[in-house]
């Protein structure tokens, strides 16, 4: 029994552990545009103890920020602007923070660029967005469409595997993307000059630390005691 004991402790501390892990993270991207918090997802053991099953995301979304930049977007609703990935592949994030990049492409604060690709000319001013993601400018004197912005969607968006901050990868839980033009059926239409918060709440976050803290401590408790009792075990039996 005190073995047991000691062993459903230790699965506690792991629990306890994967929940500090998951929450500092969370509290590291507090301040990433479009970062979607994550949770730690246990179950009982049958043996008793605890087992963290999953890790799941939150796709609630990040209240709006204003920059009065027009080439910072936001969704409202569902969807995920596509950008191309360092490695070539298409990424998906919340986060639309964008600007013409040297090479004349619309990209985000990595560099990289949107898909598909939108390209403002040289000289080009007053761009603009609108909430169906058409890109317009001046050029030359003349207002000009650019491009259209094309919004990715999920059958199960808490599938999509985390890339690190605020990109996500396909995955086979979150199944393949289907693009859209903003406004269309299930998407999300774009509001310019806004940036999408992360969806991390600091209080939330901090009382899960403590509790998570004081379980830890407790199951060390545990194990600390069933040593003991079977220390005194061993010597009366000496």
């Amino acid at each position: 029994m005190l073995i047991d004991g000691m062993f459903n402790a230790l699965s506690g501390m792991n629990a306890a552990t994967k929940r500090l892990q998951n929450s500092a993270n969370n509290l590291a991207n507090v301040q990433t545009n479009g970062f979607k918090k994550s949770d730690v997802v246990s179950a009982s053991l049958k043996s008793g103890g605890t087992n963290v099953t999953a890790i799941s995301r939150s796709n609630t979304p990040g209240s709006l920020i204003p920059t009065s930049n027009p080439l910072d977007l936001a969704i409202n609703g569902n969807g995920f602007f596509q950008v191309q990935s360092s490695g070539g592949g298409t990424s998906f994030t919340r986060s639309g923070g964008f600007k013409v990049g040297s090479d004349g492409r619309l990209s985000n604060a990595n560099g990289e660029p949107l898909v598909p690709e939108i390209n403002v000319p040289g000289g080009a001013t007053q761009i603009s967005v609108d909430s169906q993601g058409q890109v317009s400018a001046n050029v030359g004197g003349n207002n000009e469409v650019l491009g259209q912005i094309q919004l990715a969607n999920f059958n199960n968006p808490s599938g999509l595997s985390a890339q690190g901050g605020n990109n996500f990868g396909e995955s086979s839980a979150s199944g393949g993307p289907v693009a859209g033009a903003p406004g269309d059926g299930g998407f999300g239409s774009i509001v310019s000059g806004f940036l999408e918060s992360s969806n991390v709440d600091i209080a939330e976050e901090m009382v899960s630390q403590m509790v998570s803290k004081a379980a830890f401590k407790a199951n060390v408790n545990v194990i600390r005691a069933s040593d003991e009792m079977i220390g005194a075990l061993l010597d009366i039996k000496a």
